[in-house]
């Protein structure tokens, strides 16, 4: 089965929309960064970020991850893009996959000027969880300019075993969704005081009793 499938198969086809949390309607949002400087801001998130994901993506497991960015349907036009992947080791030369869906944005206001024809470019390979620090620091690099390397691309992390997908949505913020809801609640108790606050209502409800 290819990892588009299975990530279809296992999440219902609703891993990429976006939000994440109330789409799915069965996870967890952590809340990250704690204000301040940018690089302090930058740090704190991807600090706590590791710390939850350590529990998800143990070192004798696969990590999935797939990379979303939007441009026209081209995969060439994106050479410079997957250099920077490359710089940190998460541009693998072979057993990936790529596929694109059509922009589905409802709204003019949501659609760049000249861009009828872009698609959404979706980019998934396995790797070693060693590579989970990489991932996370291009996963929060997009809302920080002067850090580099950086991508422009949403990352979401899938551990298909355990059926848990992780999707670090910017510095402030992180959805943990899917069907293993015992997994949830274990993160649920040990990261309790990481759950964002505004929507710690809807996680009390669903995990308060694991």
């Amino acid at each position: 089965m290819s990892l588009r499938s299975e990530i279809e198969k296992i999440f219902d086809g609703k891993a990429f929309e976006r939000p994440l949390f109330y789409t799915y309607k069965c996870g967890l949002r952590m809340e990250l960064s704690e204000g301040g400087y940018y690089l302090d801001q930058f740090l704190t998130a991807h600090r706590k970020a590791l710390e939850v994901c350590s529990h998800i993506f143990r070192q004798d497991e696969d990590m999935t991850v797939c990379f979303k960015f939007y441009g026209r349907p081209a995969l060439i036009s994106f050479l410079a893009k997957f250099r920077q992947l490359r710089d940190l080791d998460l541009f693998p030369f072979t057993e990936k996959e790529h596929w694109v869906e059509p922009d589905e944005r409802e709204y003019e206001w949501e659609v760049e000027e000249n861009s009828q024809e872009w698609v959404w470019h979706y980019l998934a390979f396995n790797a070693s969880p060693e590579l989970l620090t990489n991932a996370l620091w291009l996963a929060f690099t997009s809302d920080f300019g002067p850090i580099r390397p950086r991508a422009d691309a949403m990352v979401y992390l899938f551990n298909l075993n355990k059926e848990i997908l992780v999707f670090p949505y910017d510095d402030r913020g992180m959805d943990i969704v899917g069907p293993n809801r015992p997994l949830l609640g274990e993160l649920y108790n040990r990261f309790n005081h990481y759950l964002l606050d505004f929507d710690r209502k809807e996680m009390d409800a669903s995990f308060s009793q694991s």
